[in-house]
């Protein structure tokens, strides 16, 4: 049995993700799916073994909260914590810590997860 000391609470969502690596690394972009998200991080899953010692950046788009709103992507600068293949999906796990926030990008995050977490309150599958 493990005991989790995290400061934020992970949330299940399967979010569409893209980790952009710096032009210096000459790498294509890799596309994917959360696992699960905090305001500290997430888990990736994507079809491609991911490894840099460099951070990269990450194009997260949460769904949409109602018909007619305009898509936020949130971009946030992160560190690569692991990568590992999850057999059971036949894709690989990424881990990402993140490190810094464009603009509002951390307040759409939290509002984001917090109506995730009202909506999971009341009987309603997050997206």
């Amino acid at each position: 049995m493990s005991i989790e000391n995290r400061e934020f609470s992970r949330h299940y969502a399967r979010w569409r993700i893209a980790i952009v690596f710096d032009e210096t690394e000459n790498r294509p972009t890799i596309h994917g799916h959360t696992h699960d998200v905090s305001l500290r991080g997430a888990s990736v899953y994507t079809e491609h073994n991911v490894v840099s010692n460099t951070p990269v950046t990450v194009l997260l788009s949460p769904p949409l909260a109602h018909e007619g709103e305009r898509q936020k992507i949130i971009e946030i600068r992160t560190q690569l914590a692991y990568s590992v293949y999850a057999g059971s999906n036949y894709c690989f796990r990424i881990g990402l810590n993140f490190i810094k926030f464009k603009n509002d990008g951390l307040q759409i995050l939290k509002d984001k997860l917090d109506n995730q977490i009202l909506l999971s309150s009341i009987g309603v599958k997050p997206a």
